[in-house]
């Protein structure tokens, strides 16, 4: 299992439940409710009492972070069962509805899901 070659940093989180018991056959796209940067994204789910994270972010500028390896699950959507089979996404966006992205997040959105997809059938 590997990781995407589209990301430009790297902040791992200690928030996540080690190897996965599932194979990767789903992706969840959350929008962060904020248009934030990878790095502030990164900083979030560095912090172990936030008990949050995803496998990637997209910033307000299109970056690609990553947070949790593919190996690993990571703690986005609050369900076990669904983050043992998902990779998980969250991407900067405006604060209320309907959560608006970027050209520039939207447009790495769909490289990052290509890749995944690519990579993991």
């Amino acid at each position: 299992m590997s990781n995407s070659p589209l990301v430009v940093y790297t902040k791992l989180s200690p928030n996540h439940s080690g190897k996965r018991t599932k194979k990767i056959d789903t992706i969840t796209i959350h929008c962060m409710a904020g248009n934030c940067s990878v790095e502030t994204c990164g900083n979030l789910f560095a912090n172990s009492a936030r008990q949050a994270s995803s496998n990637y972010g997209i910033g307000y500028d299109g970056r690609i972070g990553m947070y949790v390896e593919e190996k690993d699950r990571s703690w986005c959507s609050s369900n076990a069962a669904n983050d043992n089979r998902a990779i998980t996404i969250e991407v900067a966006s405006d604060t209320k509805e309907p959560y608006a992205v970027t050209e520039k997040a939207y447009a790495a959105l769909i490289d990052l899901l290509v890749d995944i997809c690519k990579r993991n059938g």
